[in-house]
C-alpha cells in the first residue's frame, strides 16, 4: 500500500530529525537549501556515470540504477525536509502553479489532434 504525501512527510520528517541529532548536525535555512543543491550533484554525478559521460569512481561504486536511484531519493528527501524547515504547503502550491493549466492543455491537445485529423 503506497503512502499518502503528508504520510511519507512525517516519515521522512522523523528520519531527518533523527539523523540530525545523531550526527549533531545544527540545521537553519541555509542548511536545507544547500543540502538540496549537494544531493542533485551526487544525483547529477551518477546520471553522468550511468551515461558514460564521467569516469567511474576510484572504488567502483555508482553508475548503476540503484545508485541513481538512491540519489533520487536522497534528493526527494531533503526537498521534502526542506519544503518543512519551510512551512511549504507543496500540494496547494502545485495545484496553483501547474495543475490549473491542466484544463487549458488538454483543452488544446485534443483540438490539435482533431486539427491534425
Amino acid at each position: 500500500m503506497s503512502a499518502t504525501f503528508r504520510e511519507l512527510s512525517d516519515r521522512i520528517g522523523q528520519v531527518g530529525e533523527l539523523y540530525a541529532r545523531v550526527h549533531e548536525i545544527e540545521r537553519n535555512a541555509d542548511w536545507y537549501l544547500l543540502k538540496l543543491t549537494e544531493e542533485l550533484g551526487e544525483l547529477t554525478a551518477e546520471h553522468l556515470l550511468i551515461a558514460g559521460r564521467a569516469k567511474p569512481n576510484a572504488d567502483g561504486s555508482g553508475g548503476s540504477r540503484e545508485a541513481l536511484e538512491n540519489e533520487a531519493a536522497d534528493l526527494f528527501g531533503q526537498f521534502v525536509l526542506y519544503l518543512r524547515a519551510n512551512e511549504i504547503n507543496i500540494e496547494a502550491a502545485i495545484e496553483r502553479k501547474w495543475l490549473r493549466h491542466l484544463d487549458k492543455y488538454v483543452s488544446l491537445d485534443v483540438d490539435k489532434v482533431a486539427g491534425d485529423g
